[in-house]
């Protein structure tokens, strides 16, 4: 028998649903790329990516002061 809540990909028990058990914190507000450019140019932007998804926007402007 399986413990609830566990971390196992490879249970597949029927008697209950499966849960999803999220990564602990809080979650990512900010795409990879500005992530990025937080900690290389440590510069702490709000995201302003079009998309905020993990990929990260390749379509972001940065302005010269930036660079």
């Amino acid at each position: 028998a399986c413990i609830k809540g566990h971390r196992s990909s490879t249970c597949k028990h029927f008697d209950r649903p499966l849960v999803e058990v999220k990564k602990k914190g809080r979650p990512a507000t900010q795409c990879n790329h500005c992530r990025e450019l937080r900690k290389v140019k440590q510069v702490h932007v709000k995201c302003a990516c079009q998309s905020r998804t993990s990929e990260g926007a390749s379509s972001i402007v940065i302005p010269e002061l930036w660079r």
